[in-house]
């Protein structure tokens, strides 16, 4: 019988990682440097495995993806924004609402939601027409452009000014403490009174009063308007004909919330933080800009034009992942590509270290948009570069963000001049990657 040697992955000390000087994004950037593969880790309730080689990404996120579930800190998650595809860590009934959810991001539902992007991002421009001269939080302004477009998106007319505010305050509060609480093992029980999850529980509150109330006064129009809040309601599994309930409806809304408005914002604050240091960059991009929405505002048909700015997007997302690194949880001892991996140990996917990988990306810490301008997302290049994630699970919003983007891009490119004042921003790796307190933008001239 032949057998196969195993390989044992390298143990990364935990007194060397509390004296790094690197700060953590910085860490996982380089962690394949010095381990091309695997390393493990081995910390007080907290032991597993960092992965960045695309073989083991394939086999843990598609291979054998039924063996790794959700760690823990999806279950975290899921005690703030409730048990959607995000955190819903069984797999048969992800499975399920997966493919009822599906529809609702079919090409049909996007070129409808396009039209939702460029009115919010016009809306945004008139706004910035009168502070000209001034100096902006960009990615503040980024969050409430995102949440306008998904709060129409999600419920057409039925939000206010004042609901949309709510949204962005409570959901970024959610987020940021569901980060904190997944990311530490220490954390004091959620059913404890303390200020900041009495808080918590306050926003959630205030959250679920907004999304049942419009279930609800949705539920007795005679002519509903064709949305995704219609499209989940009129859904129906095919097993036994039945829809959602408002409690799924509601976890679901919460998630596409949180999720698809956190990363989004995030990935344009980076992408305008590294177009305004590039000046060819810059230059290239408001040239195809201004082509598509420099005398009238772009439209879906517009997307596959707008080649240079989807390149821009992707090369800032390899250098910024969204989401920088994810977590699973082996249920059955395994071995991936020579590796044991054993029940119960946490496996995180580095993608930050993957995007920064040396073995697949020249010069891998430069800015070069141009490296996606014949890069196919398949085959092998599914696992170095995830910004959506990969396999089964991969983000179903990942059209939507993308069209959402470049759009958005296209029409501040094309009608802005801005003045980056932030400088040597540190990324801070939550559950999403933050640029510190935000991106600093001086607004020279709106047109």
């Amino acid at each position: 019988m032949v057998t196969t040697e195993l390989k044992k992955a390298p143990q990364v000390s935990l007194l060397k990682t509390l004296t790094s000087r690197d700060n953590q994004f910085m860490r996982l950037c380089n962690a394949p440097q010095n381990f091309p593969e695997i390393f493990a880790i081995n910390f007080p309730l907290m032991s597993g495995y960092v992965i960045q080689n695309p073989e083991l990404v394939q086999h843990v996120l598609q291979q054998n993806y039924t063996n790794y579930v959700k760690d823990r800190g999806y279950r975290v998650l899921g005690l703030l924004l409730g048990n959607g595809l995000v955190t819903n860590a069984d797999s048969k009934s992800w499975r399920k609402q997966r493919t009822l959810m599906q529809p609702a991001f079919h090409r049909e539902s996007l070129q409808r939601i396009s039209e939702v992007v460029v009115e919010s991002t016009e809306r945004l421009l008139k706004s910035w027409k009168e502070k000209e001269g001034t100096e902006i939080n960009f990615t503040r302004e980024m969050a409430w452009l995102t949440i306008d477009i998904v709060s129409k998106a999600l419920f057409t007319t039925d939000v206010t000014d004042a609901d949309i505010q709510m949204t962005w305050r409570n959901i970024n509060y959610l987020n940021d403490e569901g980060s904190r609480l997944a990311k530490n093992p220490f954390h004091i029980p959620w059913s404890f009174p303390l200020p900041k999850y009495i808080k918590a529980r306050k926003y959630i509150a205030e959250l679920d009063n907004l999304i049942y109330g419009i279930i609800t006064r949705r539920k007795q129009q005679k002519n509903p308007p064709h949305d995704l809040l219609q499209l989940l309601m009129e859904a129906r599994y095919e097993d036994t004909g039945e829809g959602m309930t408002d409690l799924q409806i509601r976890d679901e809304l919460m998630t596409i919330f949180a999720a698809g408005h956190e990363t989004t914002v995030n990935a344009l604050s980076w992408t305008w933080y590294l177009i305004k240091q590039h000046a060819a960059c810059e230059k290239e991009l408001k040239e195809e800009s201004v082509k598509f929405a420099g005398t009238r505002n772009p439209g879906f048909s517009d997307l596959p034009q707008l080649d240079y700015g989807r390149q821009v997007m992707n090369e800032s997302m390899r250098l910024y992942p969204p989401v920088p690194i994810v977590g699973r949880r082996a249920v059955n001892d395994d071995v991936a590509f020579g590796y044991p991996l054993k029940a119960g140990r946490i496996i995180g996917i580095n993608i930050t270290g993957l995007h920064h990988h040396p073995a697949y990306w020249e010069n891998p810490f430069e800015f070069r948009p141009q490296r996606f301008k014949n890069f196919e997302l398949k085959g092998d290049n599914r696992f170095i570069f995830m910004p959506f994630g990969a396999g089964p699970r991969i983000c179903i919003g990942n059209s939507f963000a993308m069209m959402e983007m470049q759009l958005i891009n296209a029409m501040l490119s094309a009608r802005t001049e801005m003045e980056l004042i932030s400088h040597d921003i540190t990324p801070i790796p939550m559950i999403t990657l933050k640029p510190g307190d935000g991106v600093l933008m001086r607004l020279v001239k709106v047109h």
